[in-house]
This record gives structure tokens, sequence and C-alpha cells, in this order.
């Protein structure tokens, strides 16, 4: 275990009382382990944001969803390597074949941490806020597009239906956001929520400091974890200490003193220090829509599909990955991540290939000018990019495109101006992701029927397949449909991708356990601590 002096000069004691943290200390001791080390039942971890709001419902930020994983179960969970959908909160569960209406059937016994029960009619409350909140929620708001009712069946049975075809629900049941809390929390205000969210996960809210710490406890008699857990029972960690720590150099520094047990979000500069023997590595990239140029089509030069051809050419993305990325993580190869159901290895199309880039240009007419940036009828290659995150990113796209003579100018901005240009359309390129466990992620960031599409793009040919996809029940069927759109994405540029981002963390060589969801989130029921 830690020494008390290892833990007794960390901020968050003032926070939560040195009197409290002496007991858990006292509690973490546990005999020494054959190899002479110790083991734990405390975990304390660096985080980089504060997570502002801890409803799993409600929030979009990375930290706050890692959090908000232990403390809620989901009704069904997917095998991040297969893709598989599994039980979880309920025992069966089936979609009709018009992907409009999915039946869930709730395991016996499982409570929340205020000792209610999971019942039918809490799924029915929880969907039935869900859908009330709205554009609150807005990760949920999208896996309930249609969403017209949830049906009580009988005691352990209810049925979810929606107005259109929802292929991606049954991914979407088994996220954070879609996590169950209870009856009561799901009947508060969205503020109310964010402060004290009752979930039926492994364990339970203790404390909440802003901008400084969380405190989970492990729950007594908790006996429901995903088939896809190794562990049965209660969690063998008693409780985990989320230490907000935005600077990225104490968070590496805490993790090489000992300080702290693990740390998110590892710096890739720091990749290499860490990857020895004392310590280890966890990363996986993002499912969903990578990093990339997303259109608006209805500008003038962006509108022209040769333009936006020789952006793919003229991008070289193992560099960008080498410059601002992971080594974690292979070059983006696709439209959809290497880690989405679906995925389509377009490598081969998006390989960098300045001559071929230069090449369309020239033969569309777009010349060199004077400085270098290309013109056409007097009109420069001049195109912006806005974004409210990753300008180092984007900074190294500028410098490449300018070799082909494309002239990109970054508009970095606040997220509340981001969201403003994508209401208005006021934007050439935007540079944005889409995180998503689905490949249902394409529909929603390029459809323009979706109601959460950033793109502006009108393509009837590719508006066909991601609606036939979302309409079709059969995986073998649904991912012949979806390697079509990806390839039609491609074709006609609708999507500049730039680089796979992925999840990086790092602990101490005597934590295991840790593991990725198929969202690329932390579940830590299954953590051991050796020190």
């Amino acid at each position: 275990m830690n020494t008390p002096v290892r833990h007794a000069s960390t901020r968050w004691i003032a926070a939560f009382g040195a009197a409290a943290l002496g007991a858990g200390l006292l509690a973490g001791c546990t005999p020494a382990t054959t190899d002479g080390g110790e083991t734990s039942d405390e975990l304390y971890i660096a985080v980089q944001d504060d997570p502002v709001c801890l409803d799993p419902q409600q929030v979009t930020l990375t930290t706050a969803l890692n959090i908000s994983r232990q403390l809620v179960d989901s009704l069904v969970d997917q095998d991040p390597e297969t893709g598989e959908i599994v039980p979880w909160l309920a025992d069966a569960f089936v979609a009709s074949d018009t992907l409009k209406e999915f039946t869930f059937t709730l395991r016996d016994g499982v409570t929340f941490s205020d000792g209610s029960e999971l019942t039918p009619e809490t799924v029915k409350a929880n969907f039935d806020a869900l859908a009330a909140l709205g554009s609150t929620a807005p990760l949920a708001s999208q896996y309930l597009a249609g969403y017209q009712a949830t049906e009580v069946v009988d005691e352990s049975t209810v049925k979810v239906t929606f107005a259109e075809p929802n292929a991606q629900f049954l991914q979407g049941a088994s996220t954070i956001t879609l996590g169950m809390l209870s009856d009561e929390t799901a009947a508060l205000t969205a503020e109310e929520r964010c402060l004290a969210p009752v979930g039926s996960g492994a364990f339970v809210l203790d404390e909440y400091t802003a901008n400084d710490a969380v405190v989970l406890s492990a729950r007594e008699g908790y006996g429901w974890g995903s088939s896809l857990r190794a562990s049965s029972g209660d969690a063998a960690i008693k409780s985990i200490t989320f230490a907000i720590t935005p600077e990225p150099g104490v968070r590496t520094g805490g993790l090489q003193t000992g300080e702290f047990d693990m740390i998110f979000d590892l710096p890739a500069i720091d990749e290499q220090r860490f990857s020895t023997g004392d310590y280890e590595i966890y990363a996986r990239a993002n499912p969903g829509i990578p990093t990339s140029l997303v259109p608006n089509t209805e500008r003038p030069i962006v509108s022209d599909p040769v333009v936006r051809q020789a952006m793919i050419l003229a991008t070289d993305r193992t560099e960008i990955a080498e410059l601002t990325g992971s080594s974690m993580v292979q070059p983006v190869a696709g439209v959809l991540s290497s880690a989405t159901p679906s995925f389509l290895d377009q490598a081969d199309a998006l390989t960098f290939d300045l001559d071929a880039a230069e090449q369309l240009l020239d033969d569309a007419g777009w010349k060199v000018g004077a400085e270098g940036t290309r013109e056409k009828d007097g009109t420069p290659l001049t195109v912006s990019v806005t974004a409210f995150y990753g300008q180092d990113v984007l900074e190294a796209t500028q410098v490449q495109l300018a070799k082909a003579g494309i002239d990109l100018k970054i508009n970095m901005v606040t997220a509340g101006d981001f969201f403003g240009a994508v209401a208005s359309k006021d934007f050439d390129f935007l540079s944005a992701g889409l995180t998503r466990t689905d490949p249902d992620a394409l529909r929603v960031m390029l459809s323009p029927a979706s109601e959460a599409h950033w793109a502006v793009i009108d393509d009837a040919e590719l508006e066909a397949q991601l609606t036939a996809q979302a309409a079709t029940a059969d995986p073998v069927e649904r991912t012949a449909i979806l390697a079509e759109a990806q390839q039609r994405i491609v074709e006609q540029a609708y999507l500049v991708p730039l680089l796979e981002v992925a999840q990086v963390h790092a602990s101490q060589k005597g934590v295991s356990g840790v593991a990725f969801d198929s969202s690329s989130r932390v579940n830590l029921y299954d953590v051991t601590v050796q020190r």
C-alpha cells in the first residue's frame, strides 16, 4: 500500500478531511503478497478535467463519462472486440424486424444504491425523462431519435418503441449515456441530477468538490456485473479518488513518484517515458468518426468536389499522427474509426499523394499564384476551418495543404461559437469527430435528415445508403450497405479524415483489471492494486 506520506501530501486531504483519509489508509492495509508487495483496496487516479456534472445521461465530457461509468449499469453491454451485444441489467432482449420495437426482460434482484429496485417502470421513467430533456442530453437524444414510448409489458418486461427504424438503439443501450438511474433520480431536474445521480453500479458517489476531486466507494451486495467482466460480487477496490489535475506535468510527475496509481489522458510526448516495465499503458481508439474536416458544400469553393478530393490526397495522415497523435494507435485509415463495427479499411484511398493532388487542381483550372496559393478566375483557393479544439492537428494540416497551393485558414472559437456556426451554416469546414459505438454515426453527422447533422451535403445516393443501413437488422447486409456508404463518402470527399483519436491512460505496474468498454470509456470494476 502507499505510505501515509505519499497521499498525505496531496491536496484533496483538505477537501475530505484528514481523519477520513487516515481511516481509509488503515482500511486499505492488507497482508503482503508473495512477491513482497501489498494489495490495496484504494485507487488514486489523476484526471485532466473537472467533470462539472456527474449525470451520465447528460454529460459529454470524457472525464465525466469515465467517472459515471462506475456509478451506473446499462441494460446491455457490448463486447469491444467483437461488437456482440450481451446481457447486463436485461437478461434477454429482442429487436423487431422493423427495428422500431425493442423488448427487454429485466434481471431479478437489481437494486440502486438508494435501495430501490430496478423495474420496468424504472426503464420507462428513464427513457421518458430523457426524451423530455431533449437537447439537454445531447448524446441520449441521438440514441433515442424517433422515440415514441416505453411500455411496461409485465412485471419484468418492457418494450421501447420508435417512430422510425433505429438500428443503433441496442448499441446505444449499452452506453453510459443510456445507463439506468433510480426512479427518484429520473424525476429530478437536470441541474439536480448532475450532483446526485443514483445508479445501480458497483460504486457510489461519496463526495464531489468542483475542481478538486470526486470520491467513490464500493457498494456492498453488488451482484449484477456484465458477463464481459471477470469479477463477480463486490468490487475488490473499496474506494476510488479521482484527483482533478489539469496540468499534464503534474499528472505524469505524480505517476512517476507514486503519488497516483493511475492517470487518465497520458500526453503523447510522455508515452515513451512510461513504456517501461514499471508502468502499464492502456490505449484504444475512439469508435465513430475520427477527427476530420467536415464540409459545407453550399460554399462556393467547398462545393467543388475536385478541391475536396485534392485535400484528401494532399493530407499526410501518417505525419499528422506522428506530430500530434498517440503512438499507440495507427494513423486514420477510413471515414470510420478502426474501433467501429463495420469499419472499412480505406487506407489505399487515403494515401498521401501530393503529385496527384496537384494534378487534380491543375486539371480543374486552379493555377499556382505568385504567393503559392492557387487561383481560378481571380479567386484564391482559400478555405477556412472552424474548430474549438485540436489546433495542433489543424496547424499540421495547414502546412501540408499549403504545399498543394491550398490556403487553409484556421478559425479557433469557443464551443458555443462552434455550435452557433453549425446552426447557422456559417463555415467552410468544421474540424470535428463523433464518438459513437455504432457506424450510424455517419448518418448522424452527414444526413440532412438527422437533427444532429453537422455536414452540409445534398447527395441522394448517400442519403439512401445512410437511411437503408439504419433500417437493416441483418448485420451482414447492414455492413455491406455501410461499406458502400464509406466508399461514397471518400469518393466525394464528404469527410477529410485527419486523425484517429485514442484514449490513452497509464498506471503503476501493480494495477490490473482496467478495461475499456466499446465506447473506449474505462470500467474499473475488475481493478486490483498491488503496491
